[in-house]
């Protein structure tokens, strides 16, 4: 292409018109994937737990739940589309199933509720594509903790969560996805908020929130 003819073609964008760019990730996010490329490649006996940093923390889930085979490939920080962008090294593998919990940091970046419930239906239409056979489990936000106020971007927020779930509760169903309602086992009675005993700063679980967790898990393993 010469000159003229690409200053012609530039002239004719719109004025608002911006190039596609990659997402720009973390060091950790890609450090992460480093990691997981290193490992043995998940294959279809296997299970993942799939999410940011509630579940990157929950460390090794084979001692966690009993169990053996259990993939953690959890990324403190990710979004929906941190997850949707690495599916595939998940999916190649067809594991047996997938427990996804995610949307709280797409909630930090201050998108509305029905953004991004329709970015969590593009992860879970993508891992029903291209895994049809894997048993998917769409587990709930769980509930936040504003009266720690460590997060900032959160302030604001916890009525946003229900909201969520109750439409992502409407997806899963519609892409026969089994879901589960984690968020009333960490709130007392008919509060909203994330019990302060089971957190270590109003968005992170401790070892008593793990233990709660696991147990509304063991069941479907």
């Amino acid at each position: 292409m010469n000159k003229i003819r690409l200053l012609t073609i530039l002239l004719l964008l719109p004025l608002n018109f911006i190039p596609a760019q990659e997402p720009v990730r973390s060091a950790h996010y890609d450090s992460r994937l480093q990691v997981f490329e290193q490992e043995t490649p998940i294959c279809h006996q296997e299970i993942v737990m799939l999410g940011n940093s509630l579940t990157q923390n929950g460390g090794d889930w084979n001692t966690r739940l009993g169990k053996k085979l259990i993939r953690n490939r959890g990324i403190i920080g990710d979004d929906a589309q941190g997850i949707y962008d690495r599916l595939d090294e998940i999916t190649s593998g067809h594991p047996r199933k997938i427990f996804l919990l995610a949307g709280v940091n797409d909630l930090s970046h201050d998108l509305t509720v029905d953004s991004i419930v329709a970015q969590l239906t593009k992860v879970i239409d993508k891992i029903r594509k291209d895994s049809p056979q894997t048993r998917l489990y769409v587990q709930s936000l769980l509930p936040i903790n504003e009266s720690f106020n460590r997060y900032q971007r959160l302030n604001g927020k916890s009525d946003s969560i229900p909201a969520i779930n109750r439409k992502l509760k409407k997806v899963a169903k519609s892409r026969k996805a089994r879901f589960i309602n984690l968020f009333p086992r960490f709130t007392a009675h008919d509060a909203r908020s994330l019990r302060p005993e089971l957190t270590t700063d109003g968005l992170h679980l401790n070892e008593s929130g793990y233990v709660i967790w696991c147990k509304a898990l063991k069941k479907r393993f």
